[in-house]
């Protein structure tokens, strides 16, 4: 017995079948009617499929339209920017409340990578390395979900930064013991 490449149940003895006459695969009669032809990928008796046309309305989905929580203005439901120059996360239709909160949880990102960055440099100094070492450890702590974006390169500089830091501090305090 041969198993339908359509259905892919066996074709018992009894069932009405059909066997394609380019690469011989078997089908139920019933599943090759109902595809229109070969079910195998690259055979010639594969069935044409229909492009759409296409539309006449670059940006439609479906001929839907969403309001833009910044200006209130309607745009197509598929794009993710709007005529006012605001930027959206997807293509779903946000409240004006989703949209405050995507825009804050996003300035917050923004400050905390500006902030890790600063605070790493500033440990680079050495002087100071102990105090913004331990700040940045805590600062890159406190705000790992928010630094874990870009593969957690944030995140790394500030436990980064709290390394330096303390390897500052023991040499620093190697340095006051030995004298």
């Amino acid at each position: 017995m041969a198993r339908c490449s359509i259905c892919h149940t066996l074709i018992q003895s009894n069932d009405p079948r059909t066997a394609c006459p380019t690469c011989t695969q078997e089908y139920h009669e019933t599943c090759w009617q109902e595809l229109g032809g070969c079910g195998t990928y690259g055979c010639t008796q594969v069935p044409a499929s229909a492009k759409p046309p296409v539309s006449a309305r670059p940006g439609q989905g479906w001929g839907d339209i969403k309001t833009c929580p910044s200006c209130s203005s309607e745009i197509a439901s598929s794009l993710l920017i709007c005529r006012c120059g605001v930027r959206f996360p997807y293509a779903d239709p946000m409240t004006q409340q989703e949209f405050q909160s995507w825009v804050s949880e996003g300035n917050k990102v923004k400050f905390a990578k500006r902030l890790i960055v600063v605070l790493f440099i500033i440990t680079l100094i050495g002087l100071v390395a102990p105090l913004t070492g331990i700040i940045a450890g805590l600062f890159a702590y406190t705000q790992r979900e928010r630094l874990a974006g870009a593969n957690g390169t944030f995140l790394a500089i500030g436990f980064g930064s709290a390394a330096i830091g303390a390897t500052y501090g023991l040499v620093m305090l190697f340095l006051a013991v030995g004298m």
